[in-house]
C-alpha cells in the first residue's frame, strides 16, 4: 500500500444551500423549499455491468408499482397531495392558447428517470396520472427510495400535456440509471426528464463516465431534459496553485485557506469534495489522493472523509471502507446552525504535480458559502452541452454556469409548487418538469425536434426570450 504523507493541509470554509432530506425529495419548509439535489451514489467499481443491465429489459405491462406507492406508508409528506397551481403556471408560460386548440403533448412518450414514486397509487386513484402511465421498477433485488419527487414531477407533466404518455422508470443507483436509459431507447421515448445531478463523475467540461451513458440516448434521438440543480448558492471551485514540488496552496480561498460555509439551521448535510481526475471508463482509478475534514467555527473536528486514492486495484470497492477508485470524497453529517471551515488534506505528490481542479458542494437546507463562491454551479449530467438543461427563474438556489462550448441552463422556468394542503415547493426540478410538459405541447404542434434543432428554436425566440432563457411558448 502506498505511504499516506501529508505534505499540505488546505482549509477551506464553505456555507450549504440546496436542499437534501433523507428520504424526502420534496421537503415542504414553511415557506418554500427546494426540490432535492440528490442523486444516488455510485457503487464501485461498478455494482453492475451495462450487459448485465440489460440482461431482463421488462415488457410494457406496468403492473408493478414502486415501494410506498399507497401514500399511507410514506414519509414523504407531498405523497397522495394534490397540486393546486398548474393552471396558474401554464398560463405564465403562454400554454393555454395552444393547449385550447387541441395541441396537448400527443404523439410524445415521456420517459421520467427517478429515485422513486411514492403516493403513485393516490395519483393514479385520483386522476392526476393517467390510467395508461406505465411504471418500470430496477434491476431484481434493488429498490426505489422512498420520495414522491418523480411523482410529483410526473403529475406536472401530465398536467400541462395530458395527451403525452408517460413512462416512470427507477434510476435509484447506478446500475439503475443505466438501465433507465436502456429502459427509455428500447420504449422509444421521444424525451426523458431527469430532474437530478450528481456531484461528481466528470471534470465539469460535460464529459465523463455519467455523460458517457446519457449520451447514449441523446443520440438514439431522445430529447433531453434534465434540472439544473440547486447548487447556485452552494457551490465553490478551485485549484491547486504549486509553491514547489511539495508545497501548494488553493485558491481562490480566504488568506489561502479558508472558505466559510454557514448553516442556518440544523441540517443532515452531504458534502462533497471531487477534483477533474474522471474518465468517460467508470472503472479508472485515479491516484490522486486528497481528504476532506469539516472543523466547527473553533476549528474543532467535526466529520472528515478520508477515502485513499491510490490507483491501485483494491477489489470490491463498495464494500471496503478505505479505499475509492475516484476523484471523490464525501460526508454525510448531522450538523448544528453555525459556521463551518472545510479542511482539504493533499496526501502525495503525485497530487500537487497537476494541479488539479476542485469543487466542494454542501447539500443542505439554506446553506450558504460566504466566500469565493462560484458563478459555475452546474452538475453533472445538466452540464452536457447535448441536454436542455432547466434552471429556475424565482429561486436563487437554482445553479448556473458558463463553459466554453455553451451557456447554462438553457432556458429558465417557473419552479414554485403550491399544494391544496398549503405546503409549497420550490426549485429546478419543478422547473424542468414544467419544461419538459411545454416542450411535449410546442411539439405536437410544431413536430418533434432533438437538441440541435432545440437550439436553433431558443435562438429564434418561439420559445422564450433568447435574452432572459425565460420560456413562453409562441
Amino acid at each position: 500500500m502506498t505511504q499516506r504523507v501529508s505534505i499540505l493541509t488546505l482549509m477551506l470554509v464553505l456555507v450549504a444551500a440546496c436542499g437534501r432530506f433523507p428520504g424526502i425529495g420534496v421537503k415542504p419548509v414553511s415557506p418554500v423549499s427546494p426540490v432535492s439535489n440528490d442523486a444516488p451514489d455510485l457503487e464501485f467499481p461498478g455494482d453492475v455491468s451495462s450487459e448485465t443491465s440489460r440482461e431482463s429489459l421488462l415488457p410494457a405491462d406496468g403492473q408493478d408499482l414502486p415501494e410506498h406507492a399507497d401514500a399511507a406508508t410514506s414519509q414523504d409528506p407531498t405523497a397522495g397531495i394534490a397540486i393546486a397551481n398548474i393552471a396558474e403556471i401554464a398560463a405564465s408560460i403562454g400554454l393555454p392558447k395552444l393547449q385550447q386548440v387541441g395541441y396537448r403533448g400527443q404523439n410524445h412518450k415521456i420517459a421520467i428517470l427517478d429515485n422513486g414514486f411514492s403516493g403513485l397509487k393516490n395519483s393514479l386513484e385520483s386522476k392526476r396520472l393517467a390510467a395508461g402511465t406505465i411504471y418500470v421498477p430496477g434491476r431484481p433485488g434493488t429498490r426505489s427510495a422512498d420520495t414522491a419527487h418523480g411523482t410529483k414531477l410526473a403529475e406536472v407533466v401530465h398536467a400541462l400535456a395530458p395527451d403525452a404518455e408517460i413512462l416512470l422508470i427507477n434510476s435509484n443507483g447506478y446500475s439503475n440509471f443505466i438501465r433507465a436509459i436502456d429502459e427509455a431507447i428500447v420504449r422509444k421515448a421521444t424525451m426523458v426528464l431527469y430532474a437530478q445531478v450528481w456531484e461528481y463523475g466528470g471534470n465539469f467540461d460535460g464529459g465523463g463516465f455519467i455523460n458517457r451513458e446519457v449520451n447514449r440516448a441523446t443520440a438514439a434521438g431522445i430529447l433531453w431534459v434534465n434540472a439544473a440543480g440547486n447548487y447556485g448558492l452552494a457551490t465553490w471551485e478551485g485549484a491547486l496553485q504549486a509553491i514547489d514540488g511539495t508545497t501548494a496552496f488553493v485558491a481562490p480561498a480566504r488568506e489561502y485557506r479558508y472558505i466559510r460555509f454557514h448553516l442556518p439551521a440544523a441540517s443532515n448535510a452531504k458534502l462533497v469534495l471531487t477534483w477533474n481526475d474522471f474518465h468517460d471508463e467508470k472503472d479508472y482509478r485515479t491516484k490522486e489522493d486528497f481528504d476532506l475534514v469539516i472543523e466547527d467555527a473553533g476549528h474543532r473536528e467535526v466529520a472528515s472523509s478520508r477515502l485513499i486514492q491510490d490507483g491501485a486495484e483494491h477489489g470490491n470497492f463498495a464494500n471496503d471502507e478505505k479505499y475509492s477508485a475516484h476523484a471523490r470524497e464525501i460526508i454525510r453529517a448531522q450538523l448544528p446552525q453555525g459556521t463551518y471551515f472545510a479542511r482539504i488534506d493533499v496526501k502525495n505528490s503525485g497530487t500537487i504535480a497537476r494541479l488539479p481542479k476542485l469543487r466542494f458542494s454542501v447539500d443542505a437546507f439554506g446553506a450558504q458559502i460566504l466566500d469565493s463562491r462560484s458563478a459555475n454551479s452546474i452538475m453533472i449530467p445538466a452540464d452536457n452541452p447535448q441536454v436542455v438543461t432547466v434552471g429556475a427563474w424565482d429561486t436563487a438556489i437554482s445553479a448556473t454556469g458558463d463553459g466554453p462550448l455553451w451557456n447554462k441552463p438553457d432556458v429558465m422556468a417557473p419552479s414554485r409548487l403550491s399544494f391544496t394542503d398549503g405546503q409549497m415547493v420550490m426549485g429546478s426540478s419543478s422547473a424542468a418538469a414544467i419544461a419538459t410538459g411545454a416542450l411535449a405541447v410546442w411539439q405536437s404542434r410544431f413536430g418533434r425536434i432533438n437538441h440541435t434543432q432545440f437550439q436553433s428554436m431558443k435562438s429564434s425566440g418561439t420559445f422564450g426570450n433568447p435574452e432572459t432563457r425565460h420560456i413562453f411558448v409562441q
